[in-house]
């Protein structure tokens, strides 16, 4: 009879040992699947900073190339100041230049002056090495085309197209890779003085030129 009982209690331990068994096996893959997605969230987390930190180097080369740009031109703005003929602003989205319309164009015309052509010139050799994201925006008045005129520009959107376009070919003729540059047209749609006195007009028919270089990793 003692001997049925211990075997009974040996098979009750071992039953005992086995399913314990099995709950530490449950866990274990529990948290082992944890773990993983631990170290999966840690590698992300690794990567996200690296990437951040590569952002930041990124940005803080563009704007050390900026401020260089910026002081490159100086003195060429100053003498172009002098006639009226640009402003310049360094912006966290890059370096921008102010082109009055009446230092640049013909009255009523897409086509530069020569004075225009020159000024274009001296501020595309003025840029140093780098390779530059050049965006070329046209701006107008709010006073619709003439009827003469608009036989070639229907509305101040294709004038101020064509006189960015213009300074695009003198910047290509000039050496500026065409993949760099980009010709936009903003048409009276932004203004930076009001349109009912001639001072506010004559700020708004404007070239405005963005520069941003593009950091080589």
């Amino acid at each position: 009879m003692s001997r049925i009982r211990s075997t009974t209690y040996f098979i009750f331990v071992a039953c005992l040992l086995g399913l314990g068994g099995c709950v530490s096996q449950e866990k274990f893959d529990a948290v082992e699947k944890e773990n993983e997605q631990l170290r999966a969230e840690n590698r992300q987390l690794t990567e996200s900073s690296l990437f951040l930190s590569g952002q930041l180097l990124a940005a803080d080369q563009e704007m050390m190339a900026l401020e260089n740009q910026r002081d490159a031109l100086e003195d060429e703005v100053t003498r172009w100041a002098a006639i009226g003929a640009v402003q310049m602003e360094l912006l966290a989205s890059g370096l921008r230049i102010v082109l009055p319309n009446e230092v640049l164009f013909k009255s009523g015309s897409a086509e530069l002056k020569p004075e225009g052509e020159t000024i274009i010139g001296e501020l595309v050799g003025a840029l140093e090495d780098v390779p530059y994201q050049i965006v070329v925006i046209g701006h107008t008045d709010n006073v619709p085309i003439g009827a003469e005129l608009a036989r070639l520009y229907p509305s101040n959107w294709e004038l101020a197209g064509a006189r960015a376009s213009s300074v695009v070919r003198i910047m290509v003729a000039e050496g500026v890779a065409p993949q760099q540059l980009l010709a936009v047209s903003m048409g009276d749609t932004r203004p930076i003085a009001p349109n009912s006195t001639a001072e506010g007009r004559q700020q708004n028919r404007r070239i405005e030129v963005r520069i941003r270089p593009v950091v080589v990793e």
